[in-house]
């Protein structure tokens, strides 16, 4: 006989529940408890999770939610049949129609929405508290107007949570029950897996009041809200045996199946034959793409319409083609595109992902990248036996039309339209900060302690380090560190996805509740993505790209200055130029290649081609160095060691990446060629490596690969090695390598030709990439490019090209000024010529001081005053009156300062500008170091083994996932050197470490050609500057 369990909640109620799906499911288990019943607060963001994890478990899942009504109490609502589902998810998204925060919703709504969902009346339902009071007429007269639209799926919810109040509530049901004919089932009604977890629930509610545990009076959660084993359940309910046996009944009326149960299709649009549009649209672009439809044209395109009639994608085609239409539009509306060429010719977005391997997809306008060209495969994207999920393409746009692009989709889908929601889960520090608040700890000595704080080392080892043992003698610091361990991993709340959206033709909020964003016009999903590809649902992936609006905006200064702007698809993809300014790693402000990693490999691949350079970006990921793919890939490559294979079989697949498995698409193909697995099988083995909890699906998929290997007749332990080159870590896609390479080839090739306007877009299209503004000026400087300060009399918002090698700032730049106050000044320097003093600035603009101060500061008022501290101080004295306020008629006041020296002048650039135009910040401090710390340039130069003192700003921190050590790139006025720290030597010099400005003392080593200074002792670099630069931190 099933044991059911009706109510519980989880994390996913977000502050109200205090356990993950997954720990509710595994505590059900050991409890004996085969029917779980899952019904979170206002949503349903974990009930997809926990119906896949309980199916998995063995138990059969129930789906539902607790609903907050208007004027209060809530009801819990569980659904019986697809028809339940469908009008829970609608009530839902009604709730938050009002108020995102607070959803709530009136009762009339749920009694027009009823069919397909049993309705409990528990202790937190209007039901409840009239019964507390003996108000039993008003509580017949509620159940009468809720039996009218649920019937006999209408019950009584007894629970006991151990509250003063529970016994008088459970009296009052059971004489509500006499007198009506209702129904009582019993349940934990459960905030909890396990009793342990309540001081977790306590110290959310206090974090989700912004309160103090000792200061939350009524709204401190008391009782004990636990799952509990029927005989526990029926020790705190002596007699109500029954009410668990209607609890058994009402279980078998709930036969909801998640996701096989949801009213889904893919996209078709109404009254079209999909396939045949889709056809002449691919034919007719290919006859203006190719001139002709080629024999191997038309094979390749008859295989791809023949396996989108199989899976039904046809609509799932045209659904993009519409999009990418319509981005066309916002491009020629933002004056990005001219919108005369045809699609195919002019893609408006990057294609990235395996889809960038369709045919199709280039024809319609979603890729740039020819798939015949570079012999993509099509097995990853759309295989021949049957979809493991559904398709997922990715659009990069420049960063100004992804969001317009987005707005208007969601105004033309209407109700079909919404973003992809996003759980946000607690991080280590954020969770030590909130429970700081909710154990009324000293705020100074949690900040502290947070901002020290690295995820995944053991806690109390971490606060030794920080040299705050003595913390670890409190007993509120210790329950602190005992809570962060279980919040983080918690969900904080649901956001927006980056970019993915779904689209239908039909109302989403049938399939899922569809909720308001924090971004005004804007709607998510409360699915993450994880769900909706679990769902089957196809989605679209809108991403912003700085790299794309860099390269428009480099296209544009080009157009302005020399009448007509290069096309980038007629450029010379075999530049000799191109591929040396590559091959010597001068790659800064380069798409993809920029990185000290990237920089470091791509000077021993020396890539000659657009295909080397896909293998160049593809060897840079997780998945690849984790197993020393990257050196092995090399050294290969520059005939250091032989190319080897574990077995013939592999040869086929890993030929063209010398026997490295460099992609994604490899492991699926080494599944099919030596596991003898289908494509589909190919794929969720793939799959299956990053799925969470995944021990025993990859134990499985271990089983399966070494079985159909051993019958192609492959060793088991060769088997096994082959098996063990697959990993969870991310690889890219090959065709996704290849679509990357070609747009950081066209910046290469702007960088090469276009120098100063390469730099002018790129500082534009900040913040992106791995270097911070110093970093790019460096790097302009060493191609002949000066970056010029930014002038109120000479700028304009953004930055500007002057001559041919001369880049002037714009004055949004400055910081504290904006582009908003930034236009101000540039518009009204276009009415009333330019200023003539600083008085005459503050007049006519009205500037506030910090944007005034932040001026004279960077530079931007010189020549209006006769020194900077002159303009320093007039920018003070000139802030106009307060709105209300009659200006005082004083003349300007004559005053005289002394200069400020070079240096205090250029920190105060710094602290505006965030570069120092002209100038490095270690030249002004180099004759302020000994004599024995030498310059990056000589540094490089040392043999192996050498040691040597090293000067510089720190411009990047990173610990690759394949690695321990921590890398950092130390930069001064010669150039930049990597530098490795060890484990242990990052253990005992972190603190110095994390500092920008240091003096490192380390030993050369090279290594395959790659330099790095081995750190060995370091200092921080002592004075004004350390708060005046950043580095990018990158893990």
């Amino acid at each position: 006989m099933a044991e059911v369990e009706l109510h519980v909640r989880s994390c996913y109620s977000f502050y109200r529940g205090a356990s993950h799906p997954h720990e509710l499911l595994l505590r059900a288990r050991e409890l004996g408890i085969s029917v779980l019943g899952l019904a979170d607060v206002d949503g349903l963001a974990g009930a997809l999770k926990f119906a896949l994890s309980a199916r998995a478990m063995g138990i059969r899942p129930i789906v539902g939610a607790e609903l907050t009504l208007e004027g209060g109490g809530s009801l819990v609502l569980l659904c019986q049949d697809a028809n339940g589902y469908r009008h829970l998810s609608c009530l839902i998204s009604l709730a938050h129609r009002g108020d995102r925060r607070r959803p709530s919703l009136p009762l009339e709504a749920v009694l027009e929405r009823s069919g397909g969902l049993a309705c409990l009346l528990g202790r937190r339902s209007p039901i409840a508290s009239l019964l507390l009071a003996w108000r039993y007429d008003e509580a017949k007269s509620l159940v009468r107007r809720l039996w009218e639209a649920f019937g006999d799926r209408l019950y009584l919810e007894a629970s006991h949570h151990l509250l003063p109040t529970d016994d008088d509530l459970l009296r009052g049901m059971a004489r509500l029950s006499r007198e009506t004919g209702l129904r009582v089932v019993a349940a934990s009604d459960a905030f909890y897996h396990h009793p342990s977890r309540k001081r977790l629930l306590q110290a959310l509610a206090a974090v989700r009041h912004r309160t103090p545990l000792d200061a939350l009076g009524e709204g401190l959660p008391r009782g004990e809200r636990s799952l509990k084993s029927r005989g526990e359940l029926l020790r705190l309910l002596p007699g109500l045996e029954g009410a668990l046996r209607e609890a058994r009944g009402l279980a078998e009326a709930c036969r909801l199946e998640l996701p096989r149960d949801l009213e889904y299709r893919f996209p078709e649009p109404p009254g079209a034959d999909a396939l045949r549009e889709l056809r002449l649209l691919c034919e007719a672009a290919a006859r203006r793409r190719y001139g002709e439809l080629t024999p191997r044209v038309r094979e390749r395109l008859e295989r791809e319409l023949s396996l989108i009639e199989r899976h039904r994608l046809a609509g799932f085609f045209l659904l993009y083609h519409r999009i990418a239409q319509e981005a066309r539009q916002v491009l020629v509306d933002l004056g990005l595109r001219e919108g005369e060429l045809p699609l195919e010719a002019a893609p408006v977005a990057r294609g990235r992902g395996s889809s960038v391997a369709m045919l199709v997809g280039y024809l319609v306008g979603l890729s740039h990248i020819d798939p015949l060209e570079y012999d993509l495969g099509l097995e990853r994207f759309l295989p021949q036996d049957r979809l493991v999920r559904p398709p997922d393409i990715d659009l990069d746009l420049p960063r100004e039309a992804r969001d317009e692009l987005i707005r208007r989709l969601l105004d033309l889908f209407g109700e079909g339209a919404a973003l992809v929601g996003m759980t946000v889960t607690y991080r280590l520090r954020g969770a030590v900060r909130d429970l700081g608040l909710a154990l009324s700890l000293p705020g100074e000595v949690v900040d502290r302690l947070a901002r020290g704080l690295v995820e995944g080392e053991p806690l109390p080892e971490q606060v030794r380090r920080l040299g705050m043992a003595g913390l670890l003698r409190e007993r509120r610091f210790r329950l602190l560190l005992e809570l962060a361990g279980e919040l983080v991993g918690l969900p904080r709340g649901l956001a927006q996805h980056p970019g993915g959206m779904v689209m239908s033709y039909t109302p989403l909020h049938h399939l899922c509740p569809v909720v308001p964003s924090a971004q005004a016009g804007r709607r998510i999903l409360q699915w993450d993505k994880d769900d909706v590809e679990d769902a089957g649902v196809l989605k679209v992936d809108l991403l912003s790209l700085g790299a794309l609006s860099q390269l428009e905006e480099a296209l544009r200064l080009i157009g302005e200055r020399r009448g007509e702007a290069p096309d980038l698809s007629r450029i010379d993809y075999q530049d000799p130029e191109v591929y040396d300014m590559l091959s010597s790693g001068d790659t800064v402000g380069v798409f993809q290649v920029e990185s000290a990693a990237q920089r470091q490999t791509i000077t021993r691949l020396r890539p000659r081609s657009l295909y080397d350079l896909a293998l160049e970006v593809a060897c840079v990921r997780p998945g690849v160095g984790v197993q020393g793919g990257v050196r092995s890939f090399l050294r290969r490559r520059q005939g250091l060691e032989p190319v080897r294979y574990l077995h013939p079989l592999e040869e086929p697949v890993l030929g063209r990446t010398l026997g490295v498995v460099l992609f994604q698409d490899q492991v699926n193909g080494l599944a099919m060629a030596v596991g003898g697995l289908s494509p589909a099988e190919a794929e969720e083995l793939r799959r299956a490596f990053s799925r969470r909890h995944n021990r025993g699906l990859i134990q499985y998929w271990r089983g399966r690969f070494v079985a159909g290997a051993e019958e192609k007749g492959v060793p088991r332990e060769v088997a096994d090695a082959v098996f063990a080159r697959f990993s969870g870590e991310y690889m890219f896609p090959e065709s996704h390598a290849v679509a990357f390479a070609v747009t950081a080839y066209q910046l290469a090739w702007l960088k090469r030709h276009y120098p100063a306007e390469f730099y002018c877009s790129l500082l534009n299209a900040q913040p992106m990439g791995f270097y911070d503004l110093e970093t790019i000026e460096e790097d302009a400087r060493r191609h002949d490019i000066s970056f010029l300060p930014p002038h109120v009399n000479a700028s304009a918002v953004r930055c500007t090209v002057e001559g041919e090698g001369t880049v002037r700032l714009g004055l949004a730049f400055v910081r504290g000024l904006g582009e908003e106050l930034a236009r101000r000044v540039v518009e009204e320097r276009g009415r009333g010529g330019t200023y003539r003093d600083v008085w005459d600035l503050a007049r006519r603009t009205g500037l506030p001081q910090g944007a005034l101060v932040a001026l004279a500061d960077g530079g931007a008022l010189d020549g209006l005053s006769p020194s900077r501290p002159q303009a320093r101080a007039q920018a003070v004295l000139a802030t106009g009156p307060r709105e209300g306020m009659r200006p005082l008629p004083l003349l300007p006041p004559e005053m005289e300062l002394p200069p400020f020296s070079r240096l205090e002048e250029a920190l105060r650039e710094l602290s505006s500008l965030s570069l120092l135009p002209g100038v490095h910040l270690l030249s002004l401090l180099r004759p302020l170091l000994p004599p024995w710390v030498l310059p990056v340039a000589r540094a490089t130069g040392l043999r192996e083994g050498e040691r040597a003192w090293v000067a510089g700003r720190v411009i990047r921190r990173q610990r690759p996932a394949s690695t321990r050590a921590v890398f950092l790139s130390l930069e001064d006025e010669t150039g930049d050197i990597s530098c490795l720290v060890t484990p242990r030597a990052w253990e005992r010099l972190r603190a110095v470490l994390v500092r920008p400005l240091l003096l490192v003392w380390g030993v050369i080593e090279r290594t395959d050609g790659a330099l790095n200074l081995r750190v060995l002792r370091a200092q921080e670099l002592t004075g004004a500057p350390l708060r005046r630069t950043a580095s990018h931190d990158f893990r």
